[in-house]
């Protein structure tokens, strides 16, 4: 995703296509101004600082510690964990995600041909990262396990608590949901074991998911439904609504024309039966004078 942001103004998320990047070749980044800013972390930080919003102001130093290396473990470990079954189940990627490549890409190319090309560079691309960075050099089972006990760390923070830290939620809180969500809302007839532990074992982490999609993102179902990336942004009327004002204009003016067109008709003759009794009472006085 490609945020564009300019002062006073609400930010427009920009359809990327899968084709543009960051100067430095990642995603996300935002725009502010017409500088770009890469990587989640600075662009956090770069835009609490423009916008003076400090989600961890209240936070004590402890705290901030605790929150840096949890941010470090999602970002460094858990994220590979999930990179990982990506990588060698890209058919469940696609269904269970419900990926239209044809409509990410903008191609014109049916689905098919797409999703081929994707399952054989995703999964091969996916391998060297994840060899490079070392997951990928350990057992299907090993890393399950990775993610569970990451799954479980983050539980027995959040605890019985809201959020992380109390009552309102901090940077930890959104890096968590940043990839929480990835995890729990794939369709629900995907096998993702991951996914499937965290609801068994970690209630209160779906509960937490549930939290920060209600209070940051509540146009979630709309924007999943039409993939429209900026609901947030008043829309102009769609052609149909036009068309349809335009057609009860239409027939409007058609009824009160008639309307007016019956009026006139009514009243004339009204006005011709008016004349003709004139005259009748005319022709009856003249009679009565001729006789006398």
């Amino acid at each position: 995703m490609t945020i564009n942001f300019i002062e006073s103004k609400d930010p427009l998320n920009v359809d990327h296509k899968m084709k543009f990047r960051s100067k430095k070749g990642q995603l996300p980044f935002v725009e502010l101004n017409g500088t770009e800013i890469a990587d989640s972390a600075i662009i956090l930080k770069e835009l609490s600082q423009k916008f003076k919003k400090d989600l961890d102001v209240n936070l004590t130093n402890e705290q901030r510690i605790i929150s840096h290396a949890m941010i470090s473990m999602i970002e460094n470990h858990l994220v590979w964990v999930n990179c990982w079954w990506r990588s060698k189940n890209t058919d469940l990627v696609l269904k269970g995600y419900k990926i239209n490549l044809q409509h990410a890409v903008g191609s014109i190319f049916p689905n098919g041909i797409l999703n081929f090309f994707f399952k054989f560079s995703y999964a091969r691309k996916g391998a060297k990262k994840l060899k490079a960075q070392g997951m990928g050099v350990h057992t299907a089972e090993e890393i399950e396990q990775f993610g569970c006990d990451d799954l479980k760390a983050l539980c027995d923070l959040l605890a019985d608590k809201p959020f992380f830290f109390g009552d309102e939620p901090t940077t930890l809180d959104v890096v968590a949901f940043s990839l929480l969500a990835q995890i729990l809302y794939i369709e629900k007839s995907t096998p993702y074991s991951l996914r499937d532990y965290m609801e068994t074992n970690c209630p209160n982490l779906v509960g937490h998911c549930s939290r920060m999609k209600e209070r940051c993102f509540p146009d979630w179902e709309e924007m999943c439904n039409t993939l429209d990336m900026n609901t947030h942004l008043p829309k102009p009327p769609k052609e149909e609504e036009k068309e349809s004002k335009e057609d009860k204009k239409e027939t409007k003016e058609s009824k009160e024309g008639k309307e007016g067109k019956e009026g006139d008709k009514e009243k004339a003759d009204g006005e011709e039966k008016e004349g003709e009794k004139d005259k009748e009472v005319d022709e009856n006085k003249e009679k009565e004078k001729n006789t006398n």
